[in-house]
């Protein structure tokens, strides 16, 4: 029998080997998954092959299209256009414009537009959990909204 694992509301699962316990967050919007409950075969770095069955957690999520953009002031520069595609209290999954080399664990600045009636522009900082290709899963790390995002969040119902 294998393990479950659950993806979260932004897309991304975390996986360990069950022979070396080693993890690992991967973002999984790229791969599409319809399913509810899908099974998948693992291969770790240190050989083995195990068998996870992913699950998807019904949580507090709004899908957007809100438009923006992102910098990073830390030794990696990078900077961009982004979609942000789910939105939620906790954080936020996007998509960039271009494929760039972003690590889990850095820190960016993003700046984009609410679509509310005031069209309010939101500036906030993520550190960023995983990245596949074009798309980001990223948390906030700040976990008070007293901006725009606050009340856009609270009619929205999207804190959890």
């Amino acid at each position: 029998m294998g393990q479950i694992i659950y993806i979260d509301s932004l897309d991304t699962a975390q996986f360990a080997c069950p022979q070396c316990r080693r993890g690992k967050i991967m973002q999984l919007s790229e791969h599409n998954i319809v399913k509810r409950i899908t099974k998948v075969r693992c291969r770790c770095k240190c050989g083995h092959s195990y068998m996870v069955t992913l699950e998807k957690v019904a949580e507090s999520i709004q899908k957007t299209q809100l438009l923006g953009t992102f910098i990073s002031n830390d030794r990696m520069e990078c900077s961009g256009k982004m979609i942000i595609k789910k939105l939620n209290s906790k954080g936020l999954m996007l998509k960039t414009n271009i494929e760039q080399n972003i690590i889990p664990g850095l820190k960016l600045f993003l700046e984009f537009v609410l679509d509310d009636a005031k069209q309010s522009i939101v500036k906030k900082e993520v550190v960023v959990k995983a990245r596949k290709g074009k798309y980001l899963s990223a948390e906030f790390t700040s976990s008070e909204h007293y901006d725009n995002l606050g009340p856009y969040l609270f009619f929205n119902k999207l804190y959890i």
